[in-house]
């Protein structure tokens, strides 16, 4: 009986020594998504290390695999990265079931990407405005607005996206019109972020500006948009993926854990549009003279 007891924890110990210890999914993030990734994705249960960086540099070097160590999962700040990472072929389709729920309109047809956080366009007001009318994209392109509009920067991710998806649902032309009209309508140079448009709305710098709804709104009053424009935090998981399983099973917990609702104004365009029309939008943006 001693015997069989010694000989089956031997062959215990053996086997143990035989397997190899996983090690943690590594996920490339965002900076500005750092410290919410390291607090969140441990909840998963997998251990994970998080490499923070930026959105678009982290994908080139997905892309070139000269990620290091390298990358099992990969979230980015917008659509336009994890398209791209999609589209150069460095990223694997993805098996989770959760996958079906998200809405169509925030995921890639073939499975490559799916979106774990969207955010819409809309329009800040400054305080106390009274409000004539219907505020839309459009109507901040009326000669009416003309020194109340205010933009940030057209290299922002969010405002490409919405370009490239004005070109996907109007055409070059018409969107380069409503593009031209904003441009018109300057209060002033566009801002370099976000943070200091805001701001001047809220000193009434500015009459309109539009904005992403992650913003920080306190402050000026927000207008929803009839019709729905997105950007997303997207993810998926590297084609070069060390523990591809892991980084399946993890990013299938994200889908799960955090699940989308239809949105409930949408052009019905998926986001990856912005992608296609990415370029289109830069050129557009360049002769309309929106920087």
């Amino acid at each position: 009986m001693r015997r069989a007891i010694a000989a089956l924890c031997c062959f215990m110990l053996l086997s143990a020594c035989d397997r190899v210890p996983l090690s943690p999914v590594t996920v490339y993030v965002p900076t500005e998504f750092e410290e919410q990734a390291k607090a969140w994705l441990p909840e998963s249960g997998l251990a994970v290390t998080v490499i923070a960086g930026d959105s678009a540099a982290n994908t080139d070097l997905i892309i070139a695999k000269q990620d290091s160590p390298r990358a099992d999962v990969l979230i980015t700040s917008g659509v336009l990265d994890v398209w791209n990472a999609a589209e150069n072929s460095a990223l694997r389709p993805i098996s989770s079931e959760s996958f079906e729920n998200v809405p169509t309109v925030f995921r890639d047809p073939d499975r490559f990407w799916a979106a774990i956080a969207p955010r819409n366009i809309i329009i800040g007001t400054a305080p106390g405005l009274e409000i004539m009318g219907v505020i839309d994209l459009h109507k901040l392109a009326a000669p009416e607005l003309k020194g109340k509009v205010c933009l940030s920067s057209s290299s922002r991710a969010d405002n490409r996206a919405l370009i490239a998806m004005l070109i996907a649902e109007m055409g070059n032309r018409p969107a380069e019109r409503v593009v031209r009209g904003w441009v018109r309508n300057l209060a002033r140079a566009p801002f370099a972020s976000e943070s200091e448009l805001v701001e001047s709305l809220r000193t009434a710098e500015c009459v309109y500006g539009i904005i992403s709804s992650a913003t920080d709104t306190k402050g000026i009053w927000p207008i929803e948009l009839a019709t729905g424009y997105y950007n997303i935090r997207g993810v998926g998981v590297a084609r070069h993926a060390q523990y591809p399983d892991a980084a399946q099973e993890l990013v299938d917990w994200m889908l799960k854990h955090r699940p989308l609702a239809e949105p409930l104004t949408s052009n019905s365009l998926n986001v990856g549009r912005a992608g296609w029309f990415d370029e289109e939008a830069r050129l557009l943006a360049e002769r309309a003279g929106y920087r």
